[in-house]
């Protein structure tokens, strides 16, 4: 009777210890119960690292599939810019890409997150996910109220003309300048989820109206990049008054394909000139990322030029780095007749062929596949710019065990295969690591792409050829990708991603 009695009790252990582990921590059932067509999701799971209390763990991983849910939105976001034509009147597909560009953080309404320990095991496990339907309604909300907020300052404003109070005039308009970029990255979430387009037409009736009442106040010409740069400069200045804190001016870039160009090295030495000596801010351009953690200015200057005509428009946004919130921003239009008169070409070299292979990276992009993969070069990963003569180092991070493999694809269409199977063992997890490979910037110039595939297996072997101490790969992008990203998961402890840094070379 004691036995059948401690049979019994053992199997009702055995049993409850089953029923407490949630389905979600099974990869099928996970895919089966929040498939992707209702659901953003992100998963991550890890063993207790030495040290590490089990809360420790769970925070750590509850973190990690937040942040993996948010570059799987963020992926998507992108993806659908280069790759998605929208078919509707006039260039609202333009208009649409320039609403991307302004795309910066997530606020996850709707946020679910759970966790679970096997103690057995001493291994963790965390998801987070969020229904699209609720992600929809926020972002339509938000949407709606800045637009009512854009109205009334514009209201606002015209009051103020009336009263021939330009000073005040002006400094609202501009406030609504902010309001614009918000209202875009609000936009790109809905438009992502239900196709819609009366509220980017009337973002883009807002933002006509308030750029017509600034140039009835300031009645100035800009005619060449001088006269833009201070003019944008002001712009800034009246919404943000003194700044104390310093700013890192980052490189623009040509619409929305982060690349650089001979147009936007010219551009970035002259904003800088006008900023410091209209706006009187305090600038940082140039910083050397290592593996240490340096400490980054405040607020982050970011910008991008677009083809508007006989014109190009550059459209600066000023955020702060931790929150990505937009604190001001402006835009200032520049004649391409100034450009020519100047021999200044605002395209990327190589453009066609580097927008080609853009087009083959983003079709079937790895996302939400479990592992967290961060990469940086020594000039950081936001769209750097190397010059003649410059090193190029680069740092990678993981947050499990895996195999990396990294290829640079250059300007002229050669592609080396710089690391294959570089094995990242639990020593090096979470841990920045630098890769022993380095280049020293020289012709061609142009567009060049540096291709981090990290997974759990080790890679199928790549047709390569060794020539002057390199591995020249003799394939071509299309076979590359279907080689690297040949592997699927098919269980939790099939993990892989990818990321992509675009990096733009000169002569100096």
């Amino acid at each position: 009777m004691v036995k059948l009695y401690f049979t019994l009790f053992t199997i009702f252990l055995t049993w409850n210890a089953i029923a407490q582990v949630p389905p979600w921590i099974d990869f099928q059932k996970r895919q089966s119960n929040y498939p992707t067509t209702e659901y953003f999701s992100g998963f991550s799971t890890s063993k207790t690292q030495k040290g590490e209390s089990e809360y420790d763990l769970l925070e750590r991983l509850k973190e990690s599939a937040t942040s993996e849910l948010i570059e799987s939105v963020q992926v998507t976001v992108q993806s659908l810019s280069t790759l998605h034509t929208i078919e509707t009147i006039g260039n609202f597909q333009e208009e649409y890409k320039q609403a991307i560009s302004s795309f910066s953080r997530i606020d996850l309404a709707g946020l679910q997150t759970e966790t679970f320990y096997d103690k057995k095991k001493k291994t963790g496990y965390a998801f987070a996910y969020v229904k699209k339907d609720d992600l929809t309604n926020y972002y339509q909300d938000q949407l709606t109220m800045k637009k009512a907020e854009i109205d009334q300052l514009i209201n606002k404003a015209d009051q103020f003309v009336k009263m021939n109070d330009e000073e005040n005039a002006l400094k609202t308009y501009f406030d609504c300048k902010p309001l614009f970029r918000e209202a875009e990255s609000d936009l790109t979430l809905v438009m992502l989820l239900k196709a819609s387009t009366t509220d980017m037409e009337d973002i883009k009736q807002y933002e006509l109206t308030v750029n017509k009442a600034i140039d009835n106040i300031y009645k100035s010409e800009q005619l060449n990049l001088e006269e833009v740069c201070s003019f944008m400069a002001s712009g800034l200045k009246i919404q943000t008054g003194q700044m104390d804190k310093s700013i890192q001016l980052a490189n623009f870039t040509y619409q929305d394909t982060k690349m650089g160009s001979p147009f936007s090295r010219r551009l970035i030495r002259v904003f800088e000139k006008e900023l410091v000596e209209e706006a009187k801010y305090k600038i940082q351009t140039d910083f050397s990322y290592t593996t240490k953690n340096i400490k980054l200015p405040h607020y982050i200057l970011t910008g991008t030029y677009w083809e508007d005509g006989e014109s190009l428009k550059i459209i600066a946004i000023l955020r702060e780095r931790q929150s990505l919130k937009t604190i001001a921003s402006v835009d200032g239009i520049l004649p391409k007749k100034w450009l020519n008169q100047n021999n200044i070409s605002y395209l990327p070299e190589n453009y066609e062929d580097a927008l080609a292979s853009m087009m083959a990276f983003k079709k079937d992009e790895i996302t939400g596949s479990g592992l967290k993969l961060e990469v940086w070069t020594n000039k950081g990963d936001d769209s750097p710019v190397f010059y003649e003569g410059d090193t190029l180092r680069f740092y990678i991070r993981v947050n499990n065990e895996c195999y990396v493999r990294i290829i640079n694809h250059f300007a002229d269409g050669t592609r080396i295969l710089l690391v294959d199977n570089m094995y990242i063992g639990s020593d090096k997890v979470n841990k920045a690591v630098k890769i022993p490979r380095e280049f020293l910037c020289a012709s061609p110039f142009g567009i060049e792409v540096l291709q981090v595939n990290a997974q759990s297996v080790d890679f199928n072997p790549l047709y390569t050829e060794s020539s002057y101490g390199y591995d020249f790969i003799k394939e071509d992008l299309t076979a590359i990708l279907k080689n690297t990203r040949g592997f699927k998961p098919i269980k939790n402890e099939d993990l892989k991603a990818e990321k992509r840094i675009v990096v733009t070379t000169m002569n100096k």
